[in-house]
Parts: structure tokens; sequence; C-alpha cells
């Protein structure tokens, strides 16, 4: 039987900002179980729903602009992705919203993120802010330490390697990080270079950056 790769952007918002990656993943699979759709599944003895993430989101963070891979199997001709996005966005949630779909060749390769941080009235420190955005973006580099938990080492990296750009408009903080094969930056990691506390500042994710691939990179090994 046919299968044609769909690639999904969405939004994940409101309450569901604080769900995991592996609830979105179960999220995912029972909305296609709903939905009435032919997706395709693994092999062997545990099969599984042929859904790939971009990547995982930061618990916490809100996302305009998700993006995930379904395989789905067909007849002779492919369902047109707007007919994928009525039928299965019917059956989700309240906060997550599908935007639009194509057709996906190969895996989904993000080089960077954009993110937007809205300062609140009572954030007073703006001049401050601005002075430390500045001589962040003029330095070389900026030496980072992420703290990941109890029984690991700390993750140590160059916030300013990974620091595309970054700039604030009125209380408005943008930033766009890269991202490669080793990973990239979290915002709240810049937020906390800046002297921001990252439990205190909700921090949209605005856009994901995917590099273009040649059609003929698709996995075939599935």
């Amino acid at each position: 039987m046919p299968v044609s790769r769909y690639r999904l952007r969405f939004s994940k918002r409101e309450a569901l900002r604080f769900i995991s990656h592996h609830d979105l993943m179960r999220v995912f699979e029972l909305a296609l179980r709903r939905s009435g759709l032919r997706v395709a599944h693994t092999q062997g003895f545990n099969p599984h729903p042929k859904v790939s993430f971009a990547l995982a989101l930061p618990l916490g963070v809100e996302s305009l602009d998700e993006i995930v891979d379904i395989d789905f199997e067909h007849d002779d001709e492919a369902p047109a992705p707007e007919t994928i996005i009525a039928q299965l966005g019917a059956v989700m949630p309240n906060g997550l919203t599908l935007l639009e779909g194509e057709i996906g060749t190969g895996r989904p390769q993000v080089i960077a993120i954009e993110y937007e941080c809205e300062l609140p009235q009572d954030y007073t420190d703006l001049q401050g802010l601005q002075a430390r955005l500045a001589a962040f973006k003029a330095s070389e580099s900026h030496p980072f330490s992420r703290d990941r938990g109890k029984g690991k080492s700390p993750r140590s990296l160059d916030a300013r390697a990974f620091t595309e750009r970054a700039s604030l408009h009125g209380r408005r903080l943008t930033m766009r990080l890269k991202h490669g094969q080793e990973g990239g930056m979290k915002p709240s990691d810049l937020l906390q270079v800046l002297q921001l506390d990252p439990n205190r500042h909700l921090v949209t994710k605005t856009r994901t950056i995917l590099a273009e691939l040649p059609a003929d990179t698709d996995d075939k090994s599935e």
C-alpha cells in the first residue's frame, strides 16, 4: 500500500505548554486513532505509529510553530495536506491547533529557533537589560553552564556562539538561537545570561527554521 509522509506545523498553547514531550506523543497517537486516518506503523513485535517530531519543546514554553512528520497509508492518490489537517485537527484537544501541512521528504533538520519574551509591567530595569544585551552581543564568547539535575554533569556551552541574534523592543525580547546536530541552547539559558529569572518570564516559541534538504535524502531504513 502506498505511504506518504506529511509534514505538519502546529501550535501548542495554554495549559498544553505544561505537558511533557512524552505526553504530547500520546496526544497525537490518540488523535490519530480517533481521526480514522490510516497512519503507517513500524514493523516488528511492537509496532507503533510513524510519528516523528522535529524537536522536543521545553516544558512550560508555548509554541506557535511546532513540526511533526506523520506517515499515512493511502490508495493510489495521496490525500491533500488540507484533508489530513481537517480530519486530524477535528479531534485535537484545546490548545493544540494544526496550522498547515505539506508532503514531506527526508527528516526535518532544524537549524535555528526563534523565541520572544514579553516582560511584565513590573519589570523596571529595561535600561540595564539593554546594556547587558549590548555587552553580550559585543562579546566574542560567553561561557555558560546549565545544571541538568541530580546525577548528571552540567552542560557547558558558549551562549554567544548559539545566539544568532537577539534584540529588545520596548518590553519584548526576541531571540534567534542556532541549532545543530549537537543540539542547541534553551531560551531560558539566554534569560539567565541576561540576568532574567526564567521562572518569572513567559517565553513563546514563534518560529522553527528548517534546512532545505534535497528530495533524495528520505530515510529508507524504516
